[in-house]
């Protein structure tokens, strides 16, 4: 039994690592960032992952070396994909009702590996009305107008030439 739960926790770590690019972070979207995804049925899309995922106690006991490292994957993988498939398709539904003259989308699989670094800006989608920049909000559902300070830093430079965007707090180049 121990080698068991020993595989299934390096599974977890592998699983973590690849997906998320840090093995606490899956736990800490469980936990204290849980409020960060404001997707109503993420909760379910796990619990019902945890729930196949226990199939795996029904392999027969000569394989029982695989049934916690087999139970891990599952849940692990199946709530990511679930969840990853469900917050894009809630995504590309709310930019098509949007009506952007531009868009900009990152997978949710790109978004849980990149986002939660507070030291960084990362886009989940970008989107241009009219020449004004908007961002996707996980956290709302919804596109927010995005300061032209912020938007000179994470738009793609053609977007910001057609819109003439620039910066309110440029410095000029005094050298």
């Amino acid at each position: 039994m121990m080698k068991s739960i020993g595989l299934g926790f390096l599974v977890y770590v592998i699983v973590a690592w690849l997906a998320f690019g840090d093995p606490v972070r899956p736990i800490a979207f469980a936990t204290m960032w849980s409020d960060r995804f404001g997707a109503p049925q993420w909760p379910g899309l796990v619990f019902a992952s945890i729930v196949v995922a226990s199939s795996s106690f029904l392999i027969p006991n000569r394989f029982r070396l695989v049934r916690v490292p087999a139970f891990v994957a599952i849940a692990l993988l199946g709530s990511l994909f679930s969840v990853g498939a469900y917050a894009d398709y809630l995504r590309a539904n709310a930019l098509k009702q949007f009506g952007a003259d531009r868009e900009l989308q990152h997978s949710f699989l790109s978004s849980i590996r990149n986002a939660p670094d507070e030291y960084q800006f990362f886009l989940h989608a970008a989107a241009m009305k009219r020449c004004i920049p908007y961002a996707w909000s996980y956290r709302i559902l919804s596109f927010y107008r995005l300061p032209a300070d912020a938007a000179v830093n994470v738009l793609p430079i053609k977007w910001l030439k057609d819109c003439s965007i620039h910066s309110e707090n440029a410095v000029s180049d005094i050298w």
